[in-house]
């Protein structure tokens, strides 16, 4: 989870990857059929004698097959118990206005998949999970491929572990693979002691990309592995995806001092984590290890944009000796600007913890006058620092670090203490700031 708590219970993206996201679009076709508030599950599903409920509908589908869902109010919560194939997806495809409501509907998830796939939902609003105990708007589980979440809108999940899209993957032996989860806004959730969106354990491939995520009072994206009450396998891990383009805000953890990222990795692997912002969070972007023999690699954080936090921007490594560890992951071309905003926490810009063979540069550090650009954890590793740009309003002279424990004032002094950044530099970057998040 987030830093300093106990534990809670490679590539760009590519026109392939881009081709995937829409194959929805461009599949071989089968049936049109309808759902609609004023049909009966009787009929045969036609524009002229639509069904009435989506559960009923979509279980009625075959590969290839697409259920328009008309606007309205479905109070219902369904299980999708079909699977389409790789040229012949089963969709789901809501017209604006329909809702999916969880009032009067009994069930723990609004939509349940289990070991399916080529499932797409798309532009579907969902909501209304009240009072849940882990709970979620979408919840992905067992294995699968080809399952994509697009440009739906999930709010009002409440209670505790009330979250937005979880994904699952608790089989040992087959993974869930090729999953998309874009363009989908997932707020007013209250994910605590868990996640808004969360890929977890056997998860072998994936795009987050482009998603809306905020007011929510835990970590907003998350990618985990090692916790073997998802899977017993701990090497079964979310691994080889790209989260890119999303928008994070107002993500806050409500108990434990308030330390949710608004991106986390925890145990994940071989991911790239690019052009997200991140803003109004406990911290930035965290990549983590929770437990105990983890380790958290191959993982790649550039050019991002993490401004205004509470307590930190940018954060890696195992949180107590005992925790698990981080290595071989880059960090590049991030904008790191003004985070620490509550002052007192003093855990910096950039924030290092039990991390070893990282690599940290061409990174942009602009800290406030009170608060430190780097704060590197008395058992941190050897990592590599260089060709970032430092700021603080403090002025070159008193810029504030902290070096295992000993603060250092003044930018050539960290230098010196640190052995790091040589080739970097201290001057005032040239930002455009965002006005909104």
């Amino acid at each position: 989870m987030a830093t300093n708590l106990p534990p809670r219970r490679g590539p760009r993206t590519t026109l392939k990857a881009l081709a995937a996201v829409c194959l929805w679009t461009a599949a071989i076709h089968g049936a049109e059929k309808h759902v609609s508030t004023t049909g009966v599950d009787t009929q045969d599903g036609s524009s002229a004698t639509p069904w009435r409920t989506i559960g009923h509908a979509v279980n009625q589908l075959t590969p290839g097959d697409t259920l328009n869902i008309a606007a309205g109010n479905y109070a219902e919560k369904i299980e999708i118990k079909v699977s389409g194939t790789a040229t012949a997806p089963i969709v789901l495809k809501a017209e604006t206005g329909a809702i999916l409501t969880g009032k009067q509907a009994k069930g723990d998830h609004m939509v349940y998949i289990h070991s399916q796939s080529h499932i797409h939902i798309v532009g579907l609003e969902i909501r209304d999970l009240l009072g849940t105990k882990d709970g979620s708007g979408v919840r992905i589980e067992g294995a699968g491929t080809g399952i994509q979440i697009l440009n739906c809108r999930i709010h009002e999940i409440r209670g505790k572990d009330a979250m937005g899209i979880t994904v699952y993957g608790n089989s040992p032996d087959e993974a869930i693979s090729n999953l998309v989860i874009q363009g989908n806004e997932v707020f007013d959730c209250d994910p605590a002691t868990s996640e808004a969106i969360v890929l977890n354990g056997n998860v072998d491939g994936f795009h987050v990309s482009q998603n809306i995520v905020h007011d929510v009072n835990n970590i907003g994206i998350d990618f985990i592995g090692g916790e073997d009450w998802v899977n017993k396998n701990r090497s079964k891990v979310a691994r080889n995806g790209v989260c890119s383009g999303n928008t994070v805000y107002r993500c806050r953890s409500s108990y434990g001092g308030g330390y949710a990222a608004g991106i986390y990795v925890d145990g994940g692997q071989n991911i790239v984590i690019e052009n997200n912002s991140v803003t109004q969070c406990d911290m930035g972007i965290e990549i983590g290890a929770e437990n105990r023999g983890t380790v958290t690699s191959g993982i790649t954080v550039r050019k991002n944009t993490l401004y205004m936090n509470d307590k930190a921007g940018l954060v890696f490594g195992g949180y107590e000796k005992g925790a698990g560890r981080v290595k071989n992951c880059r960090f590049e071309g991030n904008i790191v600007y003004r985070n620490d905003q509550h002052r007192k926490d003093q855990n910096g810009e950039l924030w290092i913890q039990w991390a070893e063979d990282n690599v940290i540069t061409g990174n942009v550090f602009w800290a406030g006058k009170e608060s430190p650009i780097v704060t590197v954890d008395a058992g941190a590793g050897t990592n590599t620092m260089s060709d970032n740009q430092h700021y603080s309003d403090a002025g070159v002279e008193d810029a504030y670090y902290n070096w295992r424990d000993t603060d250092v004032d003044g930018f050539h002094a960290w230098k010196a203490a640190s052995g790091q950044d040589r080739d970097s530099n201290f001057s005032q970057p040239q930002l455009k700031l965002p006005t909104t998040p």
